[in-house]
């Protein structure tokens, strides 16, 4: 099973009673968590060693998931410092502590690095799926027209079903 290593970045208030996000912070103001979009991933993440745990979560990772919609490989420009900021302590958290020989189970943490040096931020959020009006009427499409080639194809298999049946006719009207 791949998983998607997609994060959005979420702030949360401290103050705010059960919250189920943990991670370390400051607590004067508002706190910033990454959080994967994919539930499996975040799964994943959980069924890992304490130390990498720990490793992510020091970091500024949460254990939680949340999908707003964004398309994979792509995160809001807007979050490129906070995302940089928690990437620069999981960077710092796995040069000082270390992952060899750790269990990790499905979290491919090379995968996860890849895909980090993948994402490209985009100027607005973009939506995975855009959800069109409920009132809106559907637009019929005309049918794409075959090629020469599908027609003579379509033609010469309609030719050989048709010849067979005769063939079968001819025979079954020989024997009675």
């Amino acid at each position: 099973m791949v998983l998607k290593y997609d994060f959005d970045i979420v702030t949360i208030n401290p103050g705010i009673e059960g919250s189920k996000f943990e991670a370390s912070g400051d607590e004067d103001g508002e706190q910033v968590y990454a959080v994967f979009r994919d539930i499996r991933t975040a799964d994943a993440l959980r069924g890992t060693s304490p130390r990498v745990r720990r490793i992510f979560v020091d970091a500024g990772f949460s254990l939680e998931s949340r999908n707003i919609g964004t398309e994979n490989g792509i995160f809001p420009a807007e979050d490129a410092a906070d995302r940089a900021e928690i990437l620069r302590n999981l960077f710092i958290n796995i040069k000082n502590r270390g992952v060899q020989g750790q269990y990790c189970g499905e979290f491919d943490i090379l995968e996860f690095l890849k895909h980090v040096r993948q994402s490209k931020p985009c100027a607005r959020t973009v939506t995975a799926k855009k959800k069109q009006p409920q009132n809106a009427e559907k637009v019929t499409e005309k049918p794409t027209r075959r090629t020469v080639v599908g027609r003579i194809g379509f033609a010469l298999g309609l030719a050989v079903i048709f010849f067979t049946i005769l063939k079968f006719l001819a025979a079954y009207g020989a024997t009675h």
